[in-house]
């Protein structure tokens, strides 16, 4: 047998790094969002998360006094402060949830074209992406639920999504031109 080794594809190559700034960006997700900004210990997150577990009534009291269920409320609010006084907090807020979650649609049709093609299955999957994560600052009381912060969540998947579908519409238009002109030449 011959102990040749065969070295990776550029495609290879290409797929790995996708995979790997997709990893990153869930990484810096968690950190920013749950860890707020690695000012808080993993090992408090999770005595955080037992103590909850211990006493799940603690959650539905942290829920009722300091969420929000009520959609559009907070978006309300912020909106309110921007224009009244320009609320740097305000519009960090509301933006920020938006273009956090920009990436996530941009990057899951690109990685997972065959089951997350679609703008529907990728709003849902930004949906419970930002679910999830309101759900574990929740549970362990590191972040306060919020159901805007879901709303404006899977908006920016949404726009991310958009932004692939410009993305692929400029590759594809590029590919058809220049197999036109291959065409022309013969």
């Amino acid at each position: 047998m011959n102990n040749v080794r065969k070295e990776p594809t550029s495609g290879v190559m290409v797929a790995l790094l996708k995979y790997g700034v997709f990893a990153l960006y869930l990484f810096l997700v968690f950190k920013i969002l749950l860890l707020k900004f690695g000012s808080m210990e993993l090992e408090l997150f999770y005595g955080q998360w037992q103590q909850s577990v211990s006493n799940p009534s603690s959650i539905w009291e942290r829920l009722q006094y300091r969420g929000n269920l009520v959609p559009f409320h907070e978006i309300e609010r912020y909106l309110v402060a921007i224009r009244e006084s320009g609320s740097v907090h305000s519009i960090i807020n509301l933006f920020g949830n938006i273009i956090a979650f920009m990436p996530f649609g941009f990057m899951v049709p690109l990685l997972f074209s065959k089951k997350a093609r679609s703008l529907s299955k990728v709003v849902a999957l930004s949906f419970l992406f930002s679910l999830g994560l309101e759900t574990t600052q929740l549970v362990t009381n590191c972040g306060i639920f919020d159901v805007d912060d879901i709303l404006l969540n899977t908006t920016g998947g949404a726009i991310g999504y958009s932004v692939y579908l410009s993305y692929r519409l400029m590759f594809w238009w590029k590919e058809r031109k220049s197999r036109t002109l291959v065409g022309e030449a013969h």
